[in-house]
């Protein structure tokens, strides 16, 4: 809209003001001016009530001391009003008013924020999910996400690979995952503000509340963004009142759990004996054939067989570990007058793992200011400001020290540290190497600010305008140096990169809502909205080896004197965006909300640039219906149900993947000399559109005794379409082996569960009190198409009517046994079952199928075991999970513990399979139950000295677990006491995180610590649990 045209549409809006204005007056020629005061029960005035004259349209808002001035007659009824306090009704009698507003507490507590604003929850019909503040700082934590494990229905949390270590950021899936190639991550909105920045950026002292949106319903307003959840994370504001200053701060240990079963060095010796043998059964009588204690034999060299003989069995996980630390300490003030309040807050976390390599820093500072100009403009701001730095997280010395010899030491005889080990080949390095001062550095660096500003001006009629502004700024930077005895170069030239990155994300926008009664019956709440929002990255990086000097580290990588590259990357995308929402609610029974979103993105191509997303929802609130009005709210306080439906979308892609693009890294031979230069890498691709997920979902909000019990019940569906895969290209074309396209489906199903009982209502003090939470919730994914014709993409793991993370390999059926039945059954494969390959004792494979002749009728005499063979193991998935909290509070006392569980579901242990080279001989191992001729009933192969083949599919367990996430006892000192130090309040308490989980016996026989994880088991340290002492302050 240019300047004339703004011009003459605040020129018109006037004009309809006054024109308004004037037709009040004149109707009420018969009024008199009548004035009047609106306050709290405490006498404080409140600002912005509204003051309507019953049965017409006349109204307007209280000012900043509470008084209004309204044109009424004589016996006329004013109608006031303000959120969160209970509406009275007070007739005209005379020239001035005083009408005093009580709160509404049980309306206060279940006001929720939603997109754009916020509602009581009795008239939300969408699926959401409010965590209040006492449920996320019940037990401290460094990163905000991980305090939402185990409370909301329908978002599963899990630390990838169950990383436990300082700063990690959980995986976080709202309702299952949509999408096959493209991102399921939600998206973070804080303060109203899209986010881009990082969980761990956020200080959980300074969040108020989080309210999750999971439905198409409650996300559509977010349209293409809102495809995946939307969390909404409300941080700390000031409330009017003296300044109060608070302190919160702990200190606690981090210890593992349990250290890696690995072999000692008696154990570790059998193992080498019964590999060296199987490998060559024919050189030795058996393991005890004194031939095998020979270097070349059992043992790789002279040093390691001293070593054994000496006695010698390091423990290297002793050696690596330590107990880590976690701590936190926060500052904050707040307070405020009946035009402006603030706060501000500042705090320090630094964590550090349970080796030295690790640690995890952050120190942020925060201000938001809240201003009340007059009785029609608000404005406020707040700026989050936040330093992180990350280091160790690429390094990992354990690997090393669980696969290092217990024969051999760190030190060599004269004191000097070694770099590879004796006993464990070129392929095992000294872990101690990664830990001297500089000699592996691995740092990431970020410093960011996060800002957002509000302006909101009330106009007459219920009509409301409102801007937001958002930028985040974010520079952040990296640099890695692995010197030549690292476990990382293991004896190659040293090796060096640094860089750094930039970023600047905006939004913009415009809200304006309409809130209006009618008849006493009609209300309406209408929302308009238009934003714009554009991120724009860049980065920088050079890497280089051989450096003349190690002092150099990462801070000049182009003084390499070999291999000196250099890299950088740019983006930047663009979305706009229109909005319109339509709340109705009539007589609080029936329940509207309709909605419409229209995205514009520059990710894509021309003609698929814009989508409309819209979405229905309704609500009936039958506890309010004149034939539920004689049953007891003792018995039964509430009953609403909820029906949606609405679409949203995706273009979780690259912000040019529909363009076609150069490469940079390709060499043209001009003679005989490499050149480098550019070619076309990719296709474009301009039909490349939106993934699109049509969702239904039906809830059951209810209430008993007094809603001492109340909770919800939901189902849905989510049909994803126009999936973003990838379709193969022939090598011939001079492209990259694929491009995306928008052609597969998948659908998810699920049913979520919460409830929370008051199950002795006490205040906490004098009379006891305990509350409960409860949710439990299962998702079921399923791929409906991958492509016209195509029943499965067995490269990618794809297949129709399967989970997305479906296991489909070959079957184990147990070991060869030296029995008469299984040497028949070999024969039939072909397997020999005597000498260096025979398969007694290996892993048997289940034949899922038959091969026949030529005939098709007679099977052949030689069975193949080959992909015919591979079945449906079972899906990564759980049949359900949730979490039970629990609050307890008596006379300062209180008490909390969270329990998370999981049914169901199947992980794999890459340990056993992967990195550990399990029962290869060559290296410690974990401590497994493997297969000799005396040890038939064993669960793991026999060892040798090469590959052992086929282990890794008895690495599966059942992933169900039950697990003690925290527990936390508090106790707040009495006022008596803390008066007389000027001290509002004092509470010290003291915290477990991670205590006890109880999993399969199988998994824990093998070596297991904790099955949560979101794929495989790939640990690279323990998981830890901790131990806190925390003291709160307020003066």
């Amino acid at each position: 809209m240019d300047v004339r045209k703004t011009h003459f549409f605040l020129m018109l809006l006037m004009a309809f003001l006054s024109f308004s204005n004037a037709h009040v007056v004149m109707a009420a020629d018969q009024a008199i001016q009548t004035k009047g005061k609106v306050t709290d029960s405490t006498g404080e005035p409140i600002i912005g009530a509204n003051v309507i004259v019953k049965g017409t349209t006349v109204g307007v808002i209280s000012d900043l001391d509470g008084g209004f001035n309204i044109n009424a007659k004589r016996g006329d009824v004013l109608q006031i009003s303000f959120l969160g306090y209970q509406s009275k009704e007070v007739k005209v009698t005379g020239s001035f008013l005083n009408v005093t507003l009580e709160e509404d507490t049980k309306t206060l507590d279940e006001v929720v924020v939603v997109g754009y604003g916020s509602q009581k929850k009795s008239d939300i019909t969408g699926a959401m999910v409010n965590v209040k503040s006492e449920a996320l700082h019940q037990a401290p934590v460094a990163n905000i996400g991980a305090a939402l494990q185990g409370l909301a229905a329908g978002v599963d949390v899990q630390m990838a690979g169950g990383n436990t270590h300082p700063g990690a950021t959980p995986q976080i899936r709202i309702r299952g995952e949509r999408s096959i190639n493209a991102s399921n991550e939600a998206l973070i909105v804080v303060d109203g503000i899209p986010f881009s920045g990082n969980l761990n950026e956020i200080n959980n002292d300074d969040v108020e509340s989080i309210s999750i949106l999971k439905d198409a319903s409650a996300t559509a307003i977010y349209g293409s963004r809102g495809a995946n959840g939307v969390i909404l994370i409300t941080t700390k504001r000031g409330t009017k009142g003296k300044t109060n200053v608070s302190y919160s701060g702990y200190y606690g240990v981090i210890t593992a759990i349990k250290q890696f079963d690995i072999m000692n060095s008696e154990e570790y010796i059998t193992l080498k004996k019964w590999a060296t043998y199987n490998a060559n059964p024919d050189n030795y009588t058996g393991i005890d054939d004194p031939n095998l204690m020979r270097v070349g034999d059992v043992f790789r060299d002279q040093e390691e067989m001293e070593g054994y003989f000496a006695g010698t069995d390091t423990d290297w996980q002793d050696l690596i570990f330590r107990n880590g630390m976690t701590t936190n300490h926060q500052v904050s003030l707040n307070g405020g007058n009946e035009r402006t309040t603030y706060n501000a807050s500042i705090g320090y976390y630094r964590g550090e793992n349970n080796y030295e390599a690790h640690s995890f820093e952050r120190l942020t500072a925060k201000l938001s200011l809240d201003s009340q100009i007059n009785s029609w403009l608000k404005v406020g701001f707040s700026t989050l400001n936040t330093y992180v730095m990350s280091k160790g997280d690429d390094l990992n010395p354990m690997e090393m020290a669980l696969r290092a010899s217990p024969f051999t030491t760190p030190y060599d005889s004269e004191g000097h540290l070694r770099t590879y080990l004796p006993g464990s080949g070129q392929n095992v390095w000294n872990p101690l190497q990664d830990l001297q001062e500089n000699a592996a550095v691995d740092d990431d660096k970020s410093l960011s600010t996060f800002t957002t500003g509000y302006a909101e001006i009330q106009f007459p009629f219920g009509i409301k305008y409102r801007f937001n502004g958002g930028v985040t700024l974010k520079y952040n930077s990296w640099g890695k140096f692995y010197g030549t005895n690292t476990t990382k170069q293991m004896g190659g030239l040293d090796y060096s990169s640094g860089g750094y990155g930039h970023t600047v994300d905006y939004t913009l926008e415009n809200i304006v809502t309409w809130d209006y009664t009618f008849n006493e019956v009609h209300n309406i709440n209408l929302t308009g909205l238009f934003s714009a929002q554009q991120r724009e990255y860049t980065s920088n990086g050079v890497d280089g080896r051989d450096y003349y000097d190690d002092n150099i580290l990462y801070y000049n990588p182009g003084l390499a004197q070999s291999d000196v590259t250099g890299s950088g990357s740019y983006e930047k995308w663009a979305l706009l965006s229109w909005m319109g929402r339509l709340n109705y609610n009539y007589a609080d029974k029936y329940l509207l909300t309709a909605t419409v979103r229209y995205d514009g993105s520059s990710r894509l191509a021309e003609g698929n640039k814009w989508h409309a997303f819209p979405s229905v929802a309704l609500g009936w609130n039958i506890m309010h219906e004149n034939f539920m009005q004689d049953i007891n709210p003792n018995v039964l306080s509430g009953l609403k149900f909820r029906l949606s439906w609405g679409n949203v979308g995706s273009t979780a892609i690259s912000a040019y993947q529909t363009m076609a693009r150069l490469d940079t890294g390709s060499k043209y031979l001009l003679g005989n000399t490499g050149v480098m230069g550019v070619r076309p890498s990719s296709v474009p691709d301009t039909s490349l559109g939106w993934e699109n997920t049509e969702t239904w979902n039906v809830g059951i909000d209810f209430g008993f005794w007094n809603n001492r019990i109340n909770g919800s019940i939901e189902w849905y569906q989510q049909n994803t379409s126009d999936l973003l895969l990838p379709v193969s290209l022939p090598s011939t074309s001079g492209y990259s082996s694929s491009y995306l396209t928008n052609l597969g489906k998948t659908r998810n199903r699920g049913i979520e569960f919460n409830v929370t009982t008051v199950n002795i209502m006490g205040d906490g003090q004098d009379r006891f009190s305990w509350e409960t939470d409860l949710n439990i919730f299962g998702n079921r994914n399923t791929i409906m198409s991958i492509g016209e014709g195509i029943d499965a993409d067995i490269n990618n793991n794809w297949f129709v009517g399967q989970d997305r993370w479906v296991i489909y390999s070959l079957e184990a059926d147990g070991l060869w046994q030296d029995t008469p039945e299984d040497r028949a059954l070999a024969e039939t494969f072909g397997y020999a079952t005597s000498g260096p390959n025979s398969v007694i004792g290996t892993v048997k494979i289940k034949n899922h199928h038959v091969d026949y002749e030529a005939d098709g009728v007679t099977p052949k005499a030689t069975q193949v075991i080959n992909d015919d063979d591979k079945v449906f193991i079972g899906k990564r998935a759980p049949k359900f999970e949730g979490g039970i909290n629990n609050r307890f509070a008596w006379k300062g006392f209180d008490l909390s513990f969270l329990w998370t569980f999981r049914c169901g579901g199947t992980i794999t242990s890459d340990m056993h399979n992967g990195w550990m080279n399990t029962l290869q001989g060559g290296y410690n191992n974990l401590n497994v139950d493997y297969w000799t001729p005396e040890n038939t009933d064993a669960r793991w192969p026999k060892p040798t000295t090469g590959t052992v083949s086929n282990k890794g599919l008895l690495a599966r367990y059942d992933g169900s677990y039950l697990k003690l996430r925290n527990f936390t006892l508090g106790y707040t000192l009495p006022k008596a006491i803390t008066t007389k130090a000027n001290i509002q309040s004092a509470r010290i308490y003291v915290t477990g995180n991670n205590l006890y989980t109880w999993f399969s016996k199988e998994y824990r026989k093998d070596g297991g610590i904790d099955p949560e994880t979101t794929s495989t088991i790939n640990l690279t340290t323990p998981p830890t649990r901790s131990f806190i002492v925390g003291l709160n302050l307020s003066f």
